[in-house]
């Protein structure tokens, strides 16, 4: 148990660095500290459901969402308790990931920041737990490879391969308006669901509010 305890300490560890030297760029002269990188991480982990305010231009989500929020998220089902059961009962756990679901009051979210948002939390998990995780493509970006004639092999075809979970991700806004301003919520919850019986293995979610000021909109 101990060591179990450990390997997951060194794996958040590791997708923290992952978040630190995405906020701080790093240089063979100033190296991201050690400190600054636990820090982030532990306020990651104490936050139980990531929030915060934001004060910009726009009320749109942005990039520094994605990378708060997918390091958040990996690090959480990583540390999961029954996620660790799962990966005991059954070994490697095989993963369909799916884009985000747009629930979203007004905003558009096409097609590649909708995979991005789950295919980051994919690329952190392959690159820091590639023993717990086995990632099969989903049909939608199987058959839009197929269809480029890329000379590669994509292996057998969605229908032939039956991956036991699926992430998810599903997001939702409320805005206000005013004459001086723009507020926006969002909440993006994050689902592992075992698709044989549909039960909910784990479950996340990052919270943020955004107020712009009429004049600073773009």
């Amino acid at each position: 148990m101990s060591n179990l305890k450990s390997q997951i300490a060194d794996l958040q560890y590791r997708i923290g660095a992952d978040l630190c030297s995405s906020v701080v760029p790093s240089s063979p002269s100033a190296p991201c500290p050690p400190c600054l990188g636990g820090s982030l991480l532990l306020l990651l982990l104490v936050a139980g459901c990531a929030s915060a305010v934001s004060k910009g231009h726009n009320t749109a989500l942005d990039s520094m969402d994605l990378v708060r929020m997918t390091d958040d998220m990996a690090m959480k089902i990583v540390a999961d308790p029954q996620v660790q059961r799962e990966i005991a009962r059954y070994g490697t756990l095989a993963v369909v990931v799916q884009p985000v679901e747009n629930h979203m009051t007004a905003e558009v979210l096409p097609r590649g920041p909708a995979e991005a948002f789950t295919a980051r939390v994919r690329m952190l998990l392959a690159r820091h737990a590639p023993d717990r995780f086995t990632w099969v493509m989903n049909r939608d970006a199987y058959y839009r490879l197929r269809k480029q004639e890329l000379d590669v092999d994509l292996g057998p075809s969605p229908e032939a391969v039956n991956p036991r979970y699926a992430l998810t991700a599903r997001f939702s806004s409320l805005a206000d308006e005013s004459q001086q301003k723009r507020t926006a919520y969002y909440l993006c919850t994050y689902e592992l669901t075992n698709l044989h019986d549909r039960t909910v293995l784990w479950t996340g979610a990052y919270e943020v509010k955004k107020v712009a000021v009429k004049g600073m909109l773009d």
